[in-house]
């Protein structure tokens, strides 16, 4: 272990770029690839001159209150927009007049087209650095040559990224330690009798009436159990397997039995909570554990919150689980079968997802329902789908989408830009 990090360590010494003390990055609509390489230790940034015009003020400002918080000076540098290389050349060239060429390096991530060919035109063969960010977190140097490119330090926060994106209050659940054991009890019978016993129609058909105080009774007759009813169509559900769940519950506390005449059933329960997370909160807390699970195997998962309550000024809106890996944000909804509208949900999480992180953000519909015929719309808005079929193996299907979005091949306007400076450069 000590050798790891002495490894590591002396990797880090390797990659540190101290001669760039100023950086400029250009604003617009994305905020973390401005984020994560002034924030990054190894470049020892200490000014930051944020070019803006007026329709990116907030952004500008936002951005300028984080690298506050990090000890790094911003300078705002309001500007017209323009539209002709030349003029673009010399505006910059004089918002860095007074700025040593061999301090200054110029992030081009966020640029568009004609400002990023403007920033090679006013800046190359002199000893300015000019850099961008892949959206897989690679930094990459067009000048000077021979510097070293590496991964961007994981070093954005969740709470961070939320603001930089415009929301100003962020709330995760927090449970209490009778709230946590009773929801761990829960899912763990979950997990370990109703997934693996593929009884997720009993389960769901169970926890909607006890969620919304409806009868439940569980008849015993000729050494099975039959629930309300014997003639009824929902005897066919697997009753014997619901009372043995049930049972485990009342021996751990979760819910309280009751029996009498044959007949098996639950207490109503009072606590408005707890018949939420019966009925799908469960989902979310599931999925919830099993991130915070897959963190301490993949290093690059950092803070996991779930319930995130936020408010953009008097918009108000909520994510059942996200989290911050590779500097960039994954949003993951949960829905049970009894409130699943799925073409919806993949609307709703496409739009949440871009509220909240921009273009370089990741989305996940976890669902008891079967994706089926709406997995091409998934597909058309890059959403991940984990259905009811994949469910019993939550872990292994989300450690695989986890994955697969970190390595994700970069396809953005960035390298896009990055292609054409470099056609222009040969």
């Amino acid at each position: 272990m000590k050798e790891a990090a002495m490894k590591e360590a002396n990797m880090k010494k390797a990659t540190v770029i101290n001669q760039y003390s100023t950086h400029l990055i250009f604003v617009n609509r994305e905020m973390a690839p401005n984020l994560g390489p002034i924030l990054d230790e190894r470049l020892v940034v200490k000014t930051v001159l944020i070019v803006y015009t007026e329709n990116f003020v907030d952004q500008a400002n936002r951005l300028a209150s984080i690298y506050q918080a990090h000890n790094i000076n911003p300078k705002l540098c309001l500007t017209e927009p323009a539209f002709e290389l030349n003029e673009i050349v010399v505006n910059l060239q004089d918002l860095v007049k007074n700025t040593p060429r061999n301090q200054l390096a110029i992030n081009l991530s966020c640029a568009s087209q004609l400002y990023a060919l403007g920033a090679f035109k006013a800046f190359e063969n002199t000893e300015a650095g000019l850099y961008y960010l892949l959206p897989n977190d690679q930094f990459k140097w067009i000048q000077p040559a021979g510097l070293p490119e590496f991964n961007i330090a994981e070093n954005i926060e969740l709470g961070e990224f939320l603001h930089a994106h415009g929301i100003e209050h962020c709330h995760p659940v927090r449970l209490t330690a009778s709230q946590a054991n009773f929801a761990n009890n829960l899912v763990n019978a979950i997990e370990k009798i109703i997934l693996q016993q593929f009884a997720l129609n009993t389960y769901q058909h169970f926890s909607t009436r006890f969620a919304r105080g409806k009868s439940i009774k569980l008849i015993k007759h000729k050494e099975h159990y039959y629930l309300n009813d014997i003639n009824n169509t929902h005897s066919r559900l697997k009753a014997d397997l619901l009372v043995g769940f049930l049972r485990k519950l009342h021996n751990q506390n979760v819910l309280h039995l009751k029996t009498e005449n044959n007949e098996t059933y639950p207490l109503p329960e009072n606590d408005s909570w707890k018949r939420t997370f019966f009925e799908g909160g469960w989902l979310e807390y599931f999925t919830y554990r099993t991130v915070l699970e897959l963190k301490a195997e993949i290093e690059k998962i950092k803070e996991v919150a779930f319930g995130v309550k936020l408010q953009r000024e008097n918009a108000y809106d909520e994510a059942d689980v996200l989290f911050i890996a590779n500097n960039q944000l994954f949003v993951v909804e949960c829905k049970t079968g009894n409130n699943v509208n799925i073409n919806l949900h993949l609307q709703r999480l496409d739009s949440l997802r871009n509220r909240l992180g921009g273009a370089t953000a990741h989305s996940l519909l976890v669902t008891t329902e079967l994706i089926g015929a709406n997995l091409p719309k998934a597909k058309l808005l890059n959403v991940g789908v984990i259905d009811g079929h994949q469910l019993t193996h939550l872990k292994r299907y989300l450690r695989e989408w986890i994955l697969h979005e970190i390595d994700q091949k970069p396809d953005t306007e960035t390298d896009s830009n990055a292609h054409h400076i470099h056609e222009s450069k040969h």
